[in-house]
This record gives structure tokens, C-alpha cells and sequence, in this order.
């Protein structure tokens, strides 16, 4: 019979080879220009990689510094994948300026609650910023992946597979990290070795989607998706976008900027 941790080696060693298989095909398809901070994602979750072997290789490591250390990469990488997540959302939304602008309020909104629901529940304990905070934003993340998801869908703004891959790839680990590390946590915390191991095997799940969709990606897909367009043309091409994103779109723009006179 196959012991629990051999299992947890075994599945350490095929994320780590997913990691870097993503890697070399992203830098062959040269996608680091176009998703930087997705690229600089791959590089961090690779080193934390590394890094959590290097700390397992140290049993004598006390407990403290081991946390610190951990928790200190995990938050590294979630503040990478939330930087991707703007990433992903400006190239999806930028087109369209009004609703971009819109965008960018709500995520910094987004963000600012997080920080402050993080420090609420903290209640001054240093050792639960972390945990609670890298929490929050996975929830974060996984709220407004969603919410772009559908947007688009309504007003048929055009994704590219790549981009959809990547936001359905952030959103299912996100999903199940939160699910794990706020429901299950406490009511299952017998089975914590299990859930661990099962969050593992959900990170495999998004990198298969990602390498999957890197592997398709052609770069006239991302032609297909409408450039930076002025505000002042929106009117010349309403037959070719749909009718009320253009209207969306343009009160949008009227808000911000009589908004902007206002300040």
C-alpha cells in the first residue's frame, strides 16, 4: 500500500514538472511579453517550489521561522496571481475606456476592503495576517473572475481562448483554496493531510488548463480582440459592437468624466 506522503512527494513532483513545462512553452511561444505578470506568476510559483523543498530538507528548522518562511512565499505568489488577474482584466476591458475605468475603481475597492477585513479579523495578530489575508484575496479573485466571465458574455466582449483558460485556471484553484482553507479547515480538520493533498491535485487541474490552451494558442486569436479604441469613434463602428455595451460604454465615460470635474 502506497503511504500518504509518497503520495504527497509523487504529486509535489508532477506539479513541479507541470511548472516547468508551462514555463519552456510560454517562453517558445513568447507570451512573456504579452502576459508579463502571468510570466513573472510561473517564475514564482516555481522558485516557491524551491523553496518549500529546500525548507522540507531542513527537519531541524523550528516551527516559527518554517511558517514565516511559507506563508511569506505564499503571499508572494498570491500577490503575483492577483497582479495577473488586473492583467487579465485590462486586456479583456481596456477596449472599452468607460467600462476599463469602472474596472480599475472596483478592483482597488475590492483590494481596500480585503486589507481591511484582513486587519478586522486579524484583530492585531501578526500571525493570522497571512493566513487571513491570502484568504481574502483568494476569494477576491475568485468573485471577480466570475464577474468578468459573465460581463463578457453578456455584452459579448470577445475573450480569446487563451485569456478564458487563464481566468478559469485562476478561478478553479482560488475556488477550492477557499472552500479548503475557510469551510473545511474547520469542520474537517481530521482530514487536513487529505485536503492538502486534494488542493494539490486542484493546482494540477489549472495547470493542465493553462498548458492545454498555451499549447493552441496561435497568435491570431489574439488579433481577434479589439485594440485600445478612442472614445471618440465608438459611434463609427456601433454596427459591429453590440448596441448596449456602446451604450454602457459611453455613460460610463460621461460619469467619469463629469466625476472628474467634480474632484
Amino acid at each position: 500500500m502506497v503511504e500518504p506522503l509518497q503520495l504527497q512527494t509523487a504529486a509535489w513532483a508532477l506539479t513541479t514538472a507541470l511548472e516547468l513545462s508551462l514555463f519552456v512553452q510560454f517562453l517558445r511561444r513568447k507570451l512573456g511579453r504579452i502576459y508579463p505578470f502571468f510570466f513573472a506568476y510561473l517564475l514564482s510559483i516555481i522558485l516557491q517550489s524551491a523553496g518549500s523543498a529546500a525548507l522540507y530538507g531542513h527537519p531541524d528548522l523550528d516551527q516559527l521561522t518554517f511558517w514565516k518562511i511559507a506563508w511569506g512565499m505564499q503571499s508572494v505568489v498570491v500577490t503575483m496571481r492577483a497582479l495577473t488577474l488586473v492583467e487579465l482584466n485590462r486586456r479583456v476591458l481596456s477596449p472599452y475606456v468607460g467600462i476599463w475605468a469602472l474596472a480599475r475603481r472596483l478592483l482597488l475597492g475590492v483590494a481596500a476592503a480585503v486589507i481591511a477585513y484582513d486587519l478586522l479579523l486579524s484583530k492585531g495578530q501578526w500571525q493570522w495576517l497571512a493566513m487571513n489575508g491570502v484568504r481574502g484575496l483568494e476569494l477576491a479573485m475568485a468573485a471577480v473572475i466570475v464577474t468578468m466571465l459573465l460581463f463578457a458574455r453578456y455584452y459579448r466582449i470577445p475573450v480569446s481562448p487563451l485569456q478564458r483558460a487563464l481566468a478559469v485556471g485562476l478561478c478553479l484553484y482560488s475556488t477550492f483554496y477557499v472552500i479548503n482553507y475557510s469551510l473545511l479547515e474547520k469542520v474537517l480538520r481530521q482530514y487536513a493531510v487529505l485536503w492538502n493533498f486534494l488542493g494539490l491535485f486542484a493546482f494540477i487541474a489549472s495547470l493542465l488548463v493553462w498548458i492545454g490552451a498555451v499549447r493552441r494558442y496561435s497568435a491570431v486569436e489574439e488579433a481577434t480582440v479589439p485594440q485600445t479604441i478612442p472614445a471618440e469613434v465608438y459611434g463609427m463602428i456601433s454596427s459591429e459592437v453590440n448596441a448596449r455595451l456602446i451604450l454602457l460604454n459611453r455613460q460610463l465615460i460621461q460619469f467619469l468624466h463629469l466625476e472628474n470635474r467634480s474632484q
